[in-house]
């Protein structure tokens, strides 16, 4: 292991292990102490005791004041004299409530009216004693919330750093492979409780406060709304994962093969008819760590995916979901861990009586040839390909329009399409461009280098915006006649130039790949048909979302044209 895979691995656990120690001590030396030793002296002596001095201490932090008592006192017990300053159960300083103060004010009533007050005494040790043996309920409530919550933290930081920290594709026990949302319902359960639970020292303050008009400490109110719903949400997850059970997962060939197939069957404990429709998708992912401890982040890009409808095989424990891939050999194998890794991951998706189920698996592939056992019927794959021409067709025709008119075959890229993933590039080039100005704008006062990295974010973030602006307002026109194709580029309605060529045989349509995108895991390709003419290339259709649309639009297109 490397000198920082080292330290990683030494951060990872005493970071949150500094939580975690934190808030088991806090909840016990705060709130459960006082409790076992309120307990504990419920069977001391009781006897007069002499209060010697009384102060009540203040300590003054970040605009707050805390308090405790500082007391010696004095008491005979079993014809023996003794002297303690031990003055409560609890200790440090605080201001959960007045306690300290009306305690304060008794003792020093006492001193000064020569009266006694009772001591708690105990009969095993008579040295040990205190004068009050109040159970504070504020008290215990914030050590239990307060060092819960970092309990809480630190558990699940180590929890989730030592989970990410294991090998990708851990084989389960009897050769199969959990899913990864098996304990993810957890996570958010405790993290609606840390909402919950941080503030809820305050709670006891809501109904003082607002009596006295301070209605500004109904906000704290908003922390376990929140709290409830993610809590919910987990619940949720948590009882959706009962429904369906643990869905183990088994491979076969194991490992997968790029190069060959990757194939397997999904063990559902739930009883599905085999139309049901789900999908599985297969994915090859490149992921790259940066930081560490609470800063440790993780980028990952697909580079690869496919999916086919899943094969659903009824049996006596429920559903055998099966699925067969073919791999291309140009596809990396499972390698790395830590910073820099490939992964292989297996993703379900699919609703079953209403439920919605999605579970994943990281698996691991090699380079190799092997074939899987687990074959989809004939009668399934070419279903599932019909189905999927279907589609892929219904999205060619509502992204581009293929009309025959009097010009002959006319596709139109209607401008503005795709507005959401553009709008996102116009915030991040916003965002870019406003920090260059703003850094050109204090360079004048500042000095030179921020001139350098004004015009750098500048840049960048005007070039994102014009160019985006430019794709949003543009579009184009292409007529098909007679072997000729031509081409009117607009902006905005407005034509820019036009291209003309010579279109005779099925090889000269291609079919480009430009920008891709991630959305919840699922990649997607805009693609770009192309005519090949002259040594030059005309647009015939952009911005086709999807590889398979882009096939249907040119089969489509081949077919009108009679060059198919």
């Amino acid at each position: 292991m490397q000198k920082d895979d080292k330290a990683s691995g030494c951060m990872t656990i005493l970071f949150p292990g500094v939580f975690l120690v934190a808030g088991l001590a806090v909840m016990f030396f705060v709130g459960l102490k006082p409790v076992f030793q309120y307990w504990h002296s419920s069977s001391w002596d009781r006897v007069p005791a002499t209060v010697l001095s009384s102060t009540l201490n203040r300590s003054y932090s970040d605009g707050s004041t805390t308090y405790s008592v500082s007391a010696r006192y004095r008491y005979d017990y079993n014809g023996r004299s003794y002297a303690s300053d031990t003055v409560s159960q609890y200790g440090g300083s605080d201001n959960f409530d007045d306690y300290w103060q009306r305690l304060a004010r008794r003792l020093e009533s006492a001193r000064t009216h020569g009266r006694t007050v009772l001591a708690w005494v105990n009969p095993a040790n008579p040295s040990e004693a205190f004068l009050d043996r109040t159970l504070r309920w504020g008290s215990l409530v914030f050590g239990l919330a307060f060092g819960g919550v970092f309990a809480l933290v630190g558990g699940g930081l180590m929890f989730l750093f030592n989970r990410d920290s294991k090998g990708k594709a851990e084989l389960a026990d009897g050769g199969q492979y959990h899913s990864n949302e098996k304990s993810g319902h957890w996570f958010l359960v405790g993290f609606g409780a840390i909402f919950i639970l941080l503030p809820s020292p305050a709670y006891l303050a809501v109904w003082d406060k607002v009596s006295r008009g301070d209605y500004a400490i109904l906000m704290v109110l908003l922390f376990p709304a929140v709290g409830a719903g993610i809590a919910w949400a987990g619940w949720k997850m948590r009882r959706n994962y009962r429904f369906f059970g643990p869905t183990p997962l088994e491979l076969d060939p194991e490992p997968g093969h790029a190069g060959g197939q990757v194939g397997g069957v999904i063990r559902l404990g739930k009883a599905l008819p085999r139309e049901t429709d789900m999908d599985v998708w297969l994915s090859c992912i490149r992921g790259r760590e940066s930081g560490s401890g609470k800063d440790r982040k993780t980028v990952e890009d697909i580079l690869w995916q496919i999916d086919q409808r899943a094969f659903c095989q009824p049996t006596q424990q429920g559903s055998d979901i099966q699925f067969c891939f073919d791999v291309p050999a140009e596809q990396p194998p499972t390698s790395g861990s830590g910073r820099n890794y490939i992964c292989w991951r297996v993703e379900l998706e699919g609703r079953v009586e209403e439920r919605k189920l999605k579970r994943s698996w990281d698996i691991p592939v090699v380079a190799g040839q092997g074939e899987s056992r687990f074959r989809l019927p004939e009668s399934h794959v070419m279903a599932d390909q019909r189905e999927r021409q279907v589609d892929a067709l219904e999205s060619a025709n509502e992204q581009i329009r293929v009309a025959q008119t009097g010009q002959g075959l006319h596709l139109e890229s209607r401008p503005g399409r795709h507005l959401g993933m553009k709008l996102a590039l116009l915030v991040f080039g916003g965002i870019f461009a406003a920090v260059g100005t703003g850094l050109f704008i204090a360079a004048a006062s500042e000095g030179f280098m921020l001139y350098v990295m004004g015009s750098i974010f500048g840049l960048i973030g005007y070039a994102i915006v014009g160019s985006t602006l430019f794709t949003l307002g543009r579009g184009l026109d292409v007529w098909i006649r007679g072997g000729e194709v031509r081409s009117l580029r607009r902006w905005l309605g407005v034509p820019l130039f036009t291209r003309k060529g010579q279109l005779l045989r099925a090889e000269q349509v291609v079919l480009k790949s430009g920008m891709s995108s991630t959305t919840n895991g699922r990649r997607t390709e805009y693609m770009t048909l192309i005519a090949e003419v002259d040594g030059k290339k005309i647009r015939l259709a952009e911005g086709i979302a999807g590889r398979e649309a882009g096939e249907a639009l040119r089969e489509a297109v081949l077919r009108t044209l009679r060059l198919v």
